[in-house]
């Protein structure tokens, strides 16, 4: 069987109908045009049955034409065949979203009622399996209340993806978030990505809102063990979700923004790398004792720093030096 150009992989058209062993035979067809059942069924290790299904299927789809007795049989051009077949898979994805929304307002129309406006999900699979399908189905905007205990990997791996769709996503880290190993490289990674970050004292839950139109919150306590049952709730278009929305934006004006990429450098401020850090941990909430750990330094270290800067300042205070580091743009 020849091996897939660069770029292309096995398999890498199933997304408009075709199987893996359809793609083996429109290859081996490619590279050999012309060739009868017999080179085709030799070049692809297929049975004659299933190379002829294959060819059957794909000249269906107008991939491949045959010629003469014994048939021979002749490729399409990739770029206009796969384009039609992509086109008339995009037709069918547009009447499926226009079948779904006569259903919803079919659904709308037969009211609902309140159980059906606040749908009780147990269980930590269950829940991280919706948290997945709310994120899948972002179109414009993704809030979030972040912090532990987490259901689901720390490193919230589909961030980059949603963002890299252009939906933005305005995050809320309570301070023990951030305090977790490895979390201010993911938080570099993320904001590179999109992300826009804040930092509150005191966040009152967990919760994932999507597009404000559902939003995802748990309802076991912050201390749950694994003998515990997770139980969450996914709340739909109600007052509760409302009100959720405006606590988010309450809590958005009130936190400090964390900005870990942002375009000051060294010269800018006359601080280096680890003094910035430094002072956005600092005025974030953080202990000498987290701050050390994050930076992988000595405690003695992250003091000898705070000291410096303060005597550097002319200040007495570490309230004092964050208040100097938020009023000139340092954090």
């Amino acid at each position: 069987m020849p091996h897939p150009p660069d770029g292309a992989t096995a398999g890498s058209l199933r997304a408009v109908g075709i199987s893996d062993v359809d793609e083996q035979l429109y290859r081996a067809l490619l590279h050999n045009p012309r060739a009868t059942l017999s080179q085709l069924t030799a070049a692809t290790d297929c049975s004659p049955v299933l190379a002829r299904r294959g060819l059957d299927r794909l000249e269906t789809m107008g991939l491949v034409s045959r010629q003469g007795q014994p048939a021979r049989f002749l490729p399409a051009a990739p770029d206009m065949a796969v384009e039609a077949l992509i086109l008339r898979r995009q037709e069918e994805l547009e009447r499926c979203r226009m079948a779904a929304a006569a259903l919803l307002a079919e659904y709308r129309e037969a009211g609902q009622s309140a159980g059906e406006l606040v749908e009780v999900i147990v269980g930590r699979e269950a829940t991280f399996q919706r948290y997945r399908q709310l994120l899948i189905t972002a179109r414009g905007e993704v809030l979030m209340f972040d912090k532990p205990p987490y259901i689901g990997p720390a490193g919230n791996p589909l961030e980059v993806d949603v963002l890299s769709r252009g939906v933005t996503w305005k995050a809320v880290y309570a301070p023990e978030a951030l305090e977790m190993p490895e979390r201010m490289a993911q938080l570099r990674v993320w904001q590179e990505a999109g992300e826009q970050a804040r930092v509150c004292n005191h966040v009152p839950l967990k919760l994932v809102m999507v597009d404000r139109a559902l939003a995802l919150l748990p309802l076991t306590a912050d201390s749950e063990t694994e003998s515990e049952e997770h139980t969450a709730i996914l709340v739909h278009p109600c007052s509760l979700l409302t009100t959720l929305g405006m606590l988010f934006d309450m809590l958005w004006e009130q936190s400090l923004p964390l900005r870990w990429t942002g375009p000051l450098t060294a010269s800018d401020t006359g601080l280096d790398e680890i003094d910035r850090t430094v002072l956005q941990l600092l005025t974030a909430g953080f202990k000498d004792q987290a701050i050390a750990r994050n930076l992988e330094v000595s405690l003695r270290t992250v003091r000898r720093r705070l000291s410096n800067l303060m005597a550097a300042h002319g200040l007495t205070s570490r309230f004092q030096l964050g208040q100097l580091a938020v009023r000139r743009g340092w954090v």
